[in-house]
């Protein structure tokens, strides 16, 4: 816990830290010159990024037949968004996610398998979008760089998709299949007996999920839009009102690929290296002082709220233990996972 907190105390300095040494004092009082109803309309886009979150978690758990109140549901998708953005990479936003889950009467297989297609969702979508923001700016000034590094980003996402789907069978059969090694120790192979069991669980409550019609598949499709878009909407929202008209596709893409990449430097939403990678990509459009509040007002939306309203929901869950809603469908029965 103590490295957690130092880590989210480093994270928060750097993105202080960046645009006060680009900007300087006046990037602070800036910032408290900034207009009301932009304030406003940061949170209102904040909020409509949580409840989309919120809706799309509702609608895969209801798939499954556990049904928790949706304040719950609001309250464990805030508590996930905080392990996000507080670790680096996110790495515990995946498991917070199961254990939330499986707080509410779901098995680990059924837990698994809702945070792993709240993760094919946002990766689908942005395996679509990306290359549509690098469409739009063909005919701009931009680096021809850039879009290219937007269409190679979403078919390195295609394709590695592709492969695992293609190559499920031979990646489980390495996995739990029979083996010199598993015959020469029988503990082994119970463990791939346990490993196999659970890829059946996940397989049959994916097919659960795919099979939600046309209509939930459509609006988990446009839940998961509203969600990246109000959230990545943020910075255009506080350049345009800082007089700088710079293309929303721009501002998506650039969030995109900086922030991704930011993530893995170690410090948790990749404070400071997201800071500084931002201003040198929107260097020729926006002047060093606007930046600096931008990212200041960008942060205080997307990373400063989060922080405070996860912590919030983690305490009131730590209060108030659900009892399952549900629980045959929870954990499937063997028999009915391996006919499917």
């Amino acid at each position: 816990m103590r490295r957690a907190g130092t880590l989210i105390v480093g994270a928060l300095a750097a993105t202080l830290a960046v645009p006060v040494v680009i900007g300087g004092k006046d990037a602070l009082l800036q910032t408290l010159n900034f207009p009301a109803h932009g304030y406003l309309a940061l949170f209102a886009m904040i909020v409509a990024c949580w409840f989309a979150r919120a809706l799309k978690l509702q609608i895969l758990l209801h798939r499954l037949d556990l049904r928790p109140g949706f304040t719950r549901i609001f309250a464990i998708s805030l508590a996930t968004d905080f392990a996000f953005i507080s670790t680096p990479g996110g790495i515990a936003g995946y498991a917070a996610g199961i254990y939330y889950v499986r707080r509410e009467g779901a098995s680990i297989g059924a837990a698994t398998t809702i945070a792993a297609a709240d993760q094919l969702l946002d990766l689908a979508f942005f395996a679509l979008v990306l290359p549509l923001a690098g469409m739009t700016l063909l005919s701009s000034e931009l680096p021809a760089a850039l879009t290219m590094l937007a269409f190679g980003a979403s078919a390195l996402m295609i394709a590695l998709g592709a492969a695992v789907l293609v190559a499920r069978r031979r990646i489980m059969l390495w996995l739990v299949g029979d083996n010199a090694l598993a015959r020469r120790w029988p503990n082994l192979r119970r463990r791939q007996q346990t490993l196999h069991d659970f890829l059946l669980s996940i397989g049959a409550h994916m097919r659960l999920l795919a099979g939600a019609g046309t209509m939930n598949l459509l609006a988990l499709a446009g839940l998961t839009a509203v969600q990246w878009l109000s959230r990545y909407g943020a910075l255009w929202v506080v350049l345009s009102m800082l007089g700088h008209k710079v293309s929303f596709a721009l501002t998506l893409l650039l969030q995109s690929l900086v922030l991704h990449a930011a993530m893995w430097t170690g410090v948790p939403a990749g404070g400071g290296s997201a800071e500084l990678g931002l201003s040198a990509t929107l260097a020729p459009w926006v002047s060093m002082s606007s930046m600096a509040t931008a990212l200041l007002l960008w942060r205080a939306a997307t990373f400063y709220l989060c922080l405070i309203a996860g912590a919030v929901a983690i305490s009131v869950l730590a209060g108030r233990r659900s009892q399952p809603s549900r629980t045959h469908l929870a954990n499937p029965k063997p028999a009915e996972e391996s006919a499917a």
